[in-house]
């Protein structure tokens, strides 16, 4: 597959080359097999929230940040599908667990949550392999929001680099809906990740907060754009990341104000910790304006670690590592205490520590 995916909303010169992810970022061909539910796990869903056949019809025109063509070779070639109808209100936590369990295996999956008026939702979504694992994952999960309503979707992948993945969000939000995407990005070879929003009704809101880590050779390839059109619309959007070794990140991030979006706001905010000479980071903050009454906000932090934290923190009794350790974890708690599985916590801490360890260069 050749389209072009993540691609800038608005092009800058081409030599920067933050316009489109790499070509390494190319779909690979789709396997010939049969939807195969085995390598997908879902919980058993409460009162008010049920699996339903397709996403409903006249509900489904959005786009993820990845691009439209990204999300018809899903949606054609998907071999796992989830669609969830809310009715109600639930303060229990869904589960979907898509996982690589053998050699060259491919998830293709197609995932949507439509979510009635004054209605709530929190799915937690995780990506992973078996030991030993090999292939790619493919998802596209799309959210529309009806009024009042509350979606809350935290993404957890952790894969081995052994394998690739592709992850789009599209969401739709309508009057008063509030949409929160959480996301906690370790593990892949090569990721490409790309959100959309569309903050379609007066008062929506929209929080994306995303940690990730970078070592060895792994990219990561983002792309999140926040559309308003309803007045009265809130985004805020926060990343970190740390970036050890040879491993490159670029990310685009965009707010789009529309016409008729008047006293709205947008925020974004980066903040990149760089722990090795060979890393390479781009950022690319866009905020583009077709209304006069509104409020946006970009600011990026990038550098490496505080020496001046460390020396204070050492001199209170921590080793060097564990300074470092705690300044790094600073980073990934807001993520992180947002994940409701306690285990999956302390796995996700504890391979923070390990790459950490393995990064350390004093």
């Amino acid at each position: 597959m050749q389209d072009k995916i993540n691609v800038l909303p608005v092009l800058t010169w081409n030599h920067l080359g933050v316009n489109w992810a790499g070509k390494e970022f190319s779909l690979p061909e789709a396997p010939k097999e049969k939807p195969s539910e085995e390598r997908l796990s879902v919980s058993l869903l409460p009162s008010g929230v049920e699996r339903i056949e397709t996403f409903p019809k006249g509900k489904n025109e959005m786009e993820s940040g990845i691009g439209k063509a990204y999300d018809d070779y899903v949606i054609e070639d998907a071999n796992v599908t989830c669609f969830l109808g809310v009715r109600g209100k639930t303060e229990q936590v869904i589960r979907l667990k898509s996982s690589i369990p053998g050699l060259h295996t491919a998830i293709i999956g197609d995932y949507g949550i439509y979510a009635e008026e004054e209605s709530s939702i929190t799915l937690l979504q995780e990506a992973s392999a078996a030991e030993g694992g090999s292939g790619f994952t493919a998802e596209l999960t799309r959210i529309y929001a009806e009024k009042g309503s509350l979606v809350k979707l935290i993404q957890v992948q952790d894969l081995n680099r052994f394998c690739s993945s592709w992850n789009g969000v599209a969401i739709h939000a309508e009057d008063g809906a509030r949409v929160e995407v959480i996301r906690a990005v370790l593990g892949g070879d090569k990721v490409a990740l790309g959100t959309k929003t569309l903050l379609k009704g007066k008062e929506s809101s929209y929080l994306l907060n995303t940690a990730y880590f970078g070592d060895q050779t792994q990219v990561f390839d983002f792309n999140d754009t926040s559309e308003h059109w309803g007045k009265n619309t809130q985004c805020d959007m926060y990343t970190a990341g740390v970036l050890a070794g040879e491993s490159s990140k670029t990310l685009r991030g965009t707010i789009d104000f529309k016409r008729g979006a008047a006293y709205s706001a947008g925020h974004e905010t980066e903040e990149v910790l760089m722990l090795g000479k060979k890393v390479r980071n781009r950022t690319v903050p866009l905020i583009l304006c077709g209304e006069e009454q509104v409020e946006g906000q970009h600011a990026a932090t990038i550098g490496r670690l505080d020496e001046s934290q460390i020396y204070y923190l050492c001199s209170r009794g921590l080793t060097s590592l564990q300074a470092r350790l705690l300044l790094v974890e600073g980073r990934f708690a807001p993520v992180l205490g947002q994940i409701p599985d306690e285990k999956l916590r302390e796995v996700l801490s504890s391979q923070i520590e390990r790459r950490l360890k393995d990064n350390d260069t004093k």
